[in-house]
């Protein structure tokens, strides 16, 4: 992981109103999460690349504070772009507020692209953001910590990781995202396998669960693997 993350306008003609915009939301969010997640100040600096609008905060001294940092404003920028309803681990609303308005540079005319990237291939970040901000920032939805029961039936990895835990009761597919990758194996192992998932969940208007945060996994073990009543019988023997 790098110790910076930039961000990249692809415009035909910029106008220094959407490049304030832009670096205004941009910046807003990188202090903002990183203030979010890191027990001490971190110290960024800004750079602008001659010659193209490319807008880069660095860190000054870094350490595994602002690498947390880091990492968790690339994640959260791609569960917004992914289009998933939940505000991502270290945002608030003024940070999807923020990622709202950076989307909204893009007018498909004048400004046709914004990508983010930190030492690797640059990312898009879609003006369909603003719709997932508005559906984040509206509150249809409510969340609450807990844990959800049921079947991971199904995983992907297209954006971010992201699997499916079929809920028993209510026979509804419960979308669930990682922050943490430790946690993403747990969840590979238990493909297939009945889980135990805990985080923050988010709840639909009717009061379903309809995705969660997951900070921590427990797979329950197959029928053939508990032991049968005589078993248990003869432990009381």
């Amino acid at each position: 992981m790098s110790n910076q993350i930039e961000i990249k306008i692809q415009a035909t003609n910029l106008t220094p109103d959407s490049f304030l915009k832009a670096a205004e939301s941009f910046l807003d969010i990188v202090q903002g999460v990183g203030k979010n997640t890191s027990e001490t100040p971190i110290d960024w600096r800004v750079e602008v690349a001659e010659g193209s609008a490319i807008l880069r905060a660095c860190v000054a001294n870094p350490s595994l504070e602002s690498n947390k940092s880091i990492d968790a404003i690339c994640k959260g920028m791609r569960s917004l772009r992914s289009g998933a309803k939940v505000v991502p681990y270290g945002f608030t609303q003024k940070e999807i507020r923020s990622a709202k308005s950076l989307a909204a540079v893009i007018d498909g005319n004048k400004v046709q692209s914004i990508s983010f990237q930190n030492g690797t291939e640059p990312e898009d970040f879609p003006q369909t953001v603003v719709g997932v901000a508005d559906a984040i920032l509206s509150g249809e939805s409510y969340s609450a910590f807990g844990s959800i029961e049921g079947k991971i039936d199904s995983l992907s990895d297209k954006h971010v990781f992201t699997c499916s835990v079929t809920d028993p009761i209510f026979d509804r597919e419960i979308t669930c995202y990682f922050q943490k990758q430790e946690v993403e194996e747990e969840a590979v192992k238990g493909f297939r396998k009945r889980v135990m998932a805990s985080g923050l969940i988010r709840y639909g208007k009717e009061g379903y669960p309809t995705s969660i945060v997951v900070d921590a996994v427990r797979i329950f073990p197959d029928e053939s693997e508990l032991p049968s009543i005589e078993e248990i019988r003869a432990l009381f023997k």
